[in-house]
């Protein structure tokens, strides 16, 4: 029989260890390394101490929480982590107990495979439902240990195992939490500190945009009228054709900042995303055959979305244009769009030089860009554009190999469809331009 002094000091020792998980990620989320070091250190200690200290059940049966460490590492940092950190477990396990490690393989092979598919939907779920897929793969492992204690005739003792398995998936639900919480912080501070970004550059340009046009209409005035004078050597000429140039720059960077600072206006009329979408194309594609890229589209009839067609077009003339200035060797822009349940999914996917994940985490912040001459803002409209929709959006790039721009906005409905809801998934049917 088991002290139960002993059996409840074990298994708030086996909690400390574990509560220093949450702990180290946060610490390791702000330094934004996704793979982080320092993280799976503590997950390969938190491993070590539970399986060298473990908790005595009843006589000759011992029982630890390496579970917890191998379900953060899959789900909260990367696979390749899940796999380190399942092979540090085997290793342990042949150190501590060699009989036991071909039962340990063959169970956390398994482990690891539905661990594999489960974490690819895994970050989409919402909190509940995370805590339903780690009490969902834990009790498995409760049901087996206790049908052990049935066949060895200690049912007496299954209390303290019942016990135990309750204090894991609280440990377990505690970790889960106190890491959502550190995500959905840091998620907010960045909303937070975007807010006050756009907010400066807002406060900027209703200050500064009127005062700077002024004198500028009045230079660009002044250089045209010098421009068409007949005894201007070549090089004046040039200097004078790149000044213009530099000023219609700078006044196109003057109309974003503006752009980042009009107040909000509501946005109630229903667009013809299709329509929208074709037209924009069009409008873009002498642009792209100067540097002989090629515009296809594959656009489906019907659909609509409720918000402001100038906005619009300004989102996808933003997005096709940094397309094709991405392939300056020319390439293949595909524009696609069609209905996916309840909402719109268009993809806007180019050839280009693309980008490596560093460069993605940066983009829509003011002034980066990964242009020479870009100033970062067309995408910070862009987002900020999408976001005012209820839109959301997702860049998948691989550098050498192009990018994919994927945005989802909301579908129209009219009075009548929301009384009676239709949805359903329109992405075969009737395309509206395809070429």
């Amino acid at each position: 029989m088991v002290l139960l002094y002993d059996f409840t000091a074990d298994l708030i020792f086996h909690f400390l260890i574990m509560i220093m998980i949450p702990f180290i990620h946060k610490i390791s989320s702000h330094r934004g390394d996704r793979f982080s070091a320092p993280l799976l250190s503590v997950l390969f200690l938190a491993l070590f101490l539970t399986m060298t200290f473990p908790v005595e059940i009843a006589g000759g049966q011992f029982f630890d929480l390496k579970f917890i460490p191998v379900f953060v590492a899959y789900f909260y940092i990367k696979r390749l982590a899940g796999f380190l950190t399942i092979f540090v477990l085997i290793s342990f396990k042949g150190f501590f107990s060699p009989g036991d490690i071909w039962i340990a393989l063959v169970n956390y092979t398994i482990i690891s495979v539905l661990f594999f598919y489960a974490s690819k939907f895994y970050k989409k779920c919402t909190f509940r439902q995370k805590l339903s897929i780690a009490v969902l793969f834990y009790l498995p492992i409760t049901i087996t240990r206790y049908v052990i204690f049935l066949q060895k005739g200690i049912k007496e003792d299954a209390v303290y195992l019942l016990l135990f398995s309750a204090v894991s998936i609280v440990t377990l639900s505690m970790i889960i939490y106190l890491i959502e919480m550190n995500l959905l912080q840091d998620k907010m501070m960045q909303k937070l500190r975007d807010a006050e970004k756009i907010n400066a550059i807002s406060q900027l340009a209703a200050s500064v945009a009127h005062e700077i046009r002024n004198p500028m209409t009045t230079v660009r005035g002044f250089l045209q009228m010098l421009k068409n004078e007949n005894n201007l050597t070549a090089d004046q000429k040039s200097f004078i054709k790149v000044s213009l140039e530099e000023l219609d720059r700078t006044n196109h960077i003057i109309s974003d900042f503006l752009s980042l600072g009009r107040p909000e206006t509501p946005v109630a009329s229903k667009v013809s995303l299709s329509g929208l979408l074709v037209e924009v194309a069009d409008f873009m594609r002498p642009y792209g055959l100067m540097t002989k890229v090629e515009i296809r589209t594959s656009i489906f009839e019907g659909i609509f979305i409720t918000g402001n067609p100038n906005e619009m077009k300004q989102l996808f003339i933003n997005l096709m244009k940094n397309s094709i200035e991405a392939m300056p060797d020319g390439g293949i822009l595909e524009v696609s769009a069609f209905k996916k349940n309840t909402t719109a999914d268009i993809h806007i996917k180019d050839e280009g030089v693309g980008m490596s994940k560093e460069r993605l985490q940066m983009l829509g912040q003011p002034y980066y860009s990964t242009k020479t001459k870009g100033t970062g803002l067309g995408l910070m409209i862009s987002f900020d554009i999408i976001n005012r929709l209820k839109g959301k959006y997702l860049i998948e790039s691989t550098q050498n190999k192009g990018t994919n721009f994927t945005i989802s906005l909301p579908l129209y409905y009219s009075p009548e469809e929301i009384r009676q809801p239709s949805f359903q998934n329109m992405s075969e049917g009737q395309r509206i331009n395809e070429s």
